[in-house]
């Protein structure tokens, strides 16, 4: 008798929050600005004409559960909620009403479980756990402190990346549809961090076929998780330099990013908004872009950050403070201008110096050393275990380390030693600029460099070369690479993209782990590793084109790339600009006065590799539990199903998790009526419920609806839920819903 007084106690406590709601309406907050979804209240979208406006008003269907086309179905806004209810405390079973007894503190009922013998969790339902001390399933709340440990740990060699979205027929300025530039990933609010909820987004130079890539390119920014746009920049004034890279990053200490790369024609430098307005642009055609890219950083340790180029130094107004005639990180013999200069606080003296191949200057532009070795591109890394760190430099072929104190050359291969590799034939190439990571995880950095025809990764200390794999890149030969450790076991795989393919190399021996095809006729690219989506996975974001004529597939624009297992560890949500390194940009875009050196940070020593999050592990248990129902007015409105969606592990969850609502338990065929999706972000600890409306239920008869959460259909083949995230434990996903009659006098 008392669990029938409670269901219809919960039962009128679910009427009357419908009846309350319906007479509720929200304050109409259509109008505000906006540049991405995230700068809207909940349940809005950023308009096309930049303003927040209501789902309904773009025109769209309502994927979170609202009305059908034929209106058949409720606003999920209207539904109102569940009172879910509170565990009653207690000090003893005698505080308790039977069948309940007193566990942790708290009346629960055990629902009797024969497997659970040893404390598994993973088949308990209705969000409750295994506790063999009472030889059932109890509610999760009563769990002891701290809560067992969440991880999903990656299988290794198991490598299933999948299109995620692609960017390459865009409504404005549709001719400019082509990509041959790094892409960078930021967010464009500054918001990122805590428990604020935001996509990144994705920025890109894109150029018009017809016209060619030497002018005349059109900035993009789009959203990280669909490729939708965020905004173009068409104002023929403000052409940018199509293959010139980006820099992002907070310059002007406004909280929001800024945007700097090549003008057209590759000569000054132009600087946008976070929304795409305009900014500042360099004058006097002193600078040099070309393909080439700025870098941000606080140079002098005071005021606002500077942005270097080459061998060039401007401030946040545009204003350039010198700009010398000498090395810039550039790669000789080219034939065009490719300068990736890096400022790094080489002797520990609280400013900056600018690092070219041959040259090192000082904050001023003061010239430190000069090896007359000859200009090359650049990366810096502790290779040594000492205090100041190294440069590797690439030039014309040949790879060599320098002492970043004097520039002592400390080993070299030249061209002609490297050239040696079966791969080269009749030679490397001129090679692309270097990455360094630890790829075979002897906690020592190697590098990694990309030719012609071959891609190689040498050793640090003594520049003996590892590996090498073919490839194909006659056109420029002086792309780049990224690296990251996917599975989170400390050796770096390599991601390479040149004329025809992209690859994912296993960093320890350059196994291929996973080849897709692809097109570029390439220039100093390289494709990035991001979380763009925010779901606290990696993906692969990469620049595409069709100007390389033989290749057997051809892509344009923009293209990312996830694990169809959801097994990539997390990673940050920024990449910001080709000469990239984590200590000099936060996640939000700010860029630090003084710079932490990165080869002094435990598993920072690297160039050109993003690093995995705190907990590198961490995932979510999703779990879902069936609140409730309410039948009234069934026959015309369906009955509304109540269900709490809770994540009980240690990562957070974006919006968007797919719940579904099945007539009968789906491990024994039960039928798919609907998917629900949550519309917020669950941290660990917090839930959401998700109501649906069930259309037309049978008659008269006693029905049972199971929910489940991460789940867009079950996966009949496996018998599990098909979802969209890896959890620490997968079989709790499951809630139901019982007893519920649909008579034609409710």
């Amino acid at each position: 008798m008392e669990q029938i007084t409670k269901c219809f106690v919960r039962l009128a406590l679910g009427i009357l929050a419908l009846l309350i709601l319906t007479r509720c309406t929200c304050q109409d907050s259509s109008g505000i600005p906006c540049a991405i979804n995230a700068d809207c209240p909940e349940g809005m979208l950023c308009g096309p004409d930049g303003r927040c406006v209501n789902p309904d008003q773009e025109g769209g269907d309502d994927s979170d559960g609202g009305p059908d086309a034929d209106g058949s179905r409720p606003d999920r806004g209207d539904l109102g909620g569940w009172d879910a209810g509170t565990l009653v405390e207690c000090d003893n079973h005698g505080d308790c009403v039977d069948p309940e007894l007193c566990h942790n503190g708290f009346c629960i009922e055990v629902i009797p479980d024969p497997d659970c013998v040893s404390g598994d969790d993973d088949e308990c339902e209705n969000d409750t756990y295994c506790e063999p001390a009472l030889d059932g399933c109890v509610p999760w709340e009563v769990h002891e402190q701290p809560e067992p440990r969440c991880e999903h740990i990656p299988p290794e060699g198991e490598f299933t990346p999948v299109e995620e979205w692609v960017w390459e027929n865009p409504q404005v300025k549709p001719e400019w549809d082509e990509v041959m530039m790094t892409p960078v990933v930021i967010d464009l609010t500054g918001q990122i961090g805590g428990d604020v909820f935001v996509v990144p987004a994705v920025l890109f130079n894109s150029f018009n076929k017809g016209i060619g890539y030497s002018q005349d390119g059109v900035l993009r920014a789009v959203e990280g998780n669909s490729g939708q746009p965020i905004f173009s920049v068409t104002d023929e004034a403000y052409y940018t330099h199509p293959v010139s890279n980006i820099a992002v990053g907070d310059i002007d200490d406004d909280g929001q990013p800024e945007i700097i790369t090549g003008k057209s024609g590759g000569k000054d430098l132009i600087c946008f908004e976070s929304d795409g307005t305009f900014k500042w642009e360099t004058q006097g055609e002193q600078l040099i872009v070309g393909w080439g890219g700025p870098t941000i950083a606080n140079v002098d340790g005071v005021g606002l950050p500077e942005i270097v180029i080459g061998a060039a130094v401007v401030d946040a107004s545009g204003t350039v403070l010198w700009a010398n005639n000498g090395s810039r990180g550039d790669q000789p013999g080219t034939g065009t201008s490719a300068p990736f200069s890096i400022p790094v606080d080489v002797d520990d003296d609280g400013d900056l110096e600018i690092v070219t191949g041959d040259t090192l200057y000082d904050h001023l532009g003061g010239e430190v050393w000069n090896t007359q070795n000859g200009d090359g591109f650049v990366a810096v890394a502790n290779f040594n275990t000492g205090d100041h760190p190294e440069i590797v430099v690439v030039s014309k072929g040949s790879v060599r380390l320098q002492s970043s104190i004097n520039g002592e050359v400390l080993w070299l291969k030249t061209a002609q030693q490297l050239n040696q590799r079966p791969e080269c034939v009749p030679n490397c190439g001129l090679l692309g600029p270097p990455t360094v990571a630890d790829f075979d995880g002897d906690g020592l950095p190697e590098i990694g460099v990309a030719g012609a025809d071959v891609y190689m990764v040498l050793d640090g200390s003594s520049g003996e070369v590892l590996w090498s794999v073919p490839t194909r890149d006659s056109s420029s030969n002086i792309t780049g690479s990224a690296v990251f450790d996917f599975e989170g076991d400390r050796r770096a795989e390599v991601v390479y993209a040149d004329e025809v393919s992209l690859k994912v190399l296993k960093g320890i021996d350059g196994t291929i782990l996973y080849e897709q095809a692809h097109s570029s006729l390439t220039a100093c690219e390289y494709p990035v590793i991001a979380d763009v989506d925010a779901d606290n996975n990696a993906e692969i974001i990469i620049a595409q084109n069709t100007l390389m004529e033989d290749a057997p597939q051809k892509f344009k624009g923009v293209r990312v790339f996830g694990d169809a297992e959801d097994n990539w560890v997390n990673t940050r949500r920024i990449w910001n600009q080709h000469a990239y390194h984590i200590t000099n940009v936060s996640e939000n875009g700010g860029i630090p006065q003084v710079a932490e050196p990165n080869w002094l940070v435990d598993g920072l020593n690297n160039f050109r590799q993003n690093d995995q999050g705190d907990g590198l592990f961490d995932a979510p248990d999703l779990t879902a539990d069936g609140l409730g129902f309410d039948a009234t007015g069934c026959m015309v409105n369906g009955v509304v199903i109540w269900a709490e969606i809770a994540n009980r592990g240690q990562q957070g969850v974006p919006p968007g998790l797919p719940v579904s609502f099945y007539h009968n338990d789906p491990r024994a065929g039960g039928q798919l009526l609907g998917v629900e999706y949550t519309t917020s972000l669950l941290l660990p600890g917090q839930s959401e419920q998700v109501p649906f409306v069930w259309i037309n239920p049978p008659m008269n008869q006693a029905l049972t609806v199971y929910i489940v959460a991460d789940d867009e259909g079950w996966n009949a083949v496996d018998n599990r839920p098909a979802g969209k995230h890896s959890e620490c434990r997968e079989g709790n996903n499951v809630g139901f819903v019982t007893d519920i009659v649909c008579r034609p006098e409710t």
